[in-house]
């Protein structure tokens, strides 16, 4: 049974882009951090896809839905792409967490996060290859059942103004 238990946790970790083996903190996953901004800024001007970050906070079932039900399939979706469009990355608000940022400095995850003003969670921003927002970042969650609609749409708006 934990043989079991150990290879579906794998798998979701390999699903939401976590290192092989990590296992999920508190019993919720996460997706992969923000670490390094100038290697995940070159990957967005090579592949010309956006940077999608979720600002999140431990223990927000807000966060966790988001992450669950709405940017984990896409993490997924990108996986199995041979053309990834979108690098989809994780940013705990309140962490202490190492983040190098794009001259080079290191910084918190908490700082990363209070340079765009991000106070409440979740939140979803999607960034360029110069770290600019493309767009408005989808705040909170919508309980009408657009959710997916509206991120959707800002994905798609993020890609074309990133294109253009």
């Amino acid at each position: 049974m934990h043989a079991r238990r150990r290879l579906l946790l794998a798998g979701a970790a390999l699903a939401l882009g976590a290192p092989a083996g990590a296992q999920p903190a508190g019993g919720e996953e996460h997706l992969q951090p923000v670490d390094d901004l100038r290697a995940l800024l070159a990957q967005v001007r090579q592949r010309r896809a956006p940077l999608l970050v979720l600002f999140s906070t431990p223990g927000c079932p807000y966060c966790l839905e988001v992450r669950r039900n709405y940017l984990a399939p896409r993490v997924a979706e990108q996986a199995a792409s041979r053309t990834p469009t979108l690098l989809i990355r994780e940013v705990d608000i309140t962490s202490r967490a190492a983040v190098v940022d794009p001259q080079g400095r290191p910084i918190t995850q908490a700082e990363f996060a209070s340079r765009f003003g991000v106070r409440v969670v979740p939140v979803v921003a999607m960034f360029d290859e110069r770290l600019q927002l493309l767009g408005d970042p989808l705040v909170g969650i919508d309980r009408s059942g657009f959710y997916d609609a509206y991120l959707d749409r800002a994905i798609e708006s993020a890609q074309r103004r990133l294109r253009s």
